[in-house]
């Protein structure tokens, strides 16, 4: 079968895998739908198995198709990998993390390896915890950093950083007045899986009468804790300098509260030697900075 594979046919695969729509593929890659759907036929033909079931308003991958995907990505991986090699092109580590943990833990250990490794480059994204680990899983980043194990068969977990969170608000607020009205909970939103602890824990101290109230980064949430329009829980790193100061301080809901970070990687994927050091680097760095269990 590798002698009738052309790439062509991989890369529309892949792009109509990724979108889920041969309309959307086809205004990617420029070719007409007809050829789209052509080149997926090809495949199936040669194959013998379906790739996709066609639905109303777009396609979804059959089991057979899942599994030629994981394929064809590692297909696409070395293809790339191969011209880099050979036209001395940097390479690209990808990576995906939370905001918070960007801010507060990650800018060090990637600045400390960029200078060690001036040949290589992290392209580095944000985001959820869900979607990080949909992004492992689907192959478009080597390594995702996320506050909790997913526990998922195809993917590695590895714990690097357990880090202690607190909960939050203005230094100039009663803390008693605060838990006897109505909260205002600054955080991430529903997506984020600190909102979720956050709604046990307050469960947990009989606290019910409470809103949430969504900012996109850990910035804003700081800031607008400091205004006093609420309450929010943080990493302790972040807000240090902020309670050293007496513009915030802590608000004691119970025993403390920690978070095991770690990097999640797919199992079956191909690991190119540049991952692999970063991750061992990564690994390193916090075992030497003492934040390991």
């Amino acid at each position: 079968m590798l002698h009738q594979l052309e790439g062509k046919y991989i890369h529309t695969f892949l792009k109509v895998y990724e979108y889920r729509n041969i309309s959307k593929a086809s205004s990617v890659l420029s070719f007409s739908q007809s050829s789209i759907t052509n080149h997926i036929q090809i495949l199936e033909h040669m194959i013998g198995a379906k790739l996709f079931d066609r639905k109303t308003h777009g396609v979804t991958p059959t089991d057979k198709g899942e599994i030629f995907a994981k394929y064809a990505h590692q297909f696409s991986k070395l293809a790339q990998e191969m011209n880099d090699e050979i036209h001395n092109v940097r390479n690209t580590i990808k990576v995906k993390a939370l905001e918070s943990f960007c801010v507060t833990q990650l800018y060090s250990p990637l600045v400390q390896f960029l200078d060690q490794y001036p040949n290589l480059d992290i392209e580095l994204t944000t985001g959820f915890q869900q979607q990080i680990v949909d992004d492992v899983i689907n192959l478009k980043v080597e390594y995702g950093i996320v506050p909790f194990d997913p526990q998922m068969a195809q993917l590695e977990y590895t714990p690097i950083l357990q880090e202690e969170f607190m909960f939050v608000c203005a230094a100039n607020m009663d803390p008693e007045h605060i838990m006897q009205q109505e909260l205002r909970v600054i955080g991430f939103g529903n997506n984020c899986m600190y909102q979720s602890l956050t709604d046990q824990i307050l469960k947990d101290c009989g606290k019910r009468d409470y809103r949430n109230i969504t900012y996109a980064s850990l910035e804003m949430i700081k800031q607008t804790v400091m205004g006093g329009a609420g309450i929010a829980l943080m990493p302790k790193r972040s807000v240090e300098s902020e309670l050293q100061s007496a513009q915030l301080q802590r608000l004691d809901l119970g025993e403390p509260v920690w978070i095991q970070h770690g990097m999640v990687e797919h199992r079956s994927a191909r690991r190119n030697t540049h991952a692999a050091v970063f991750k061992q680097f990564m690994m390193q760095f916090f075992v030497d900075s003492q934040y390991t269990m």
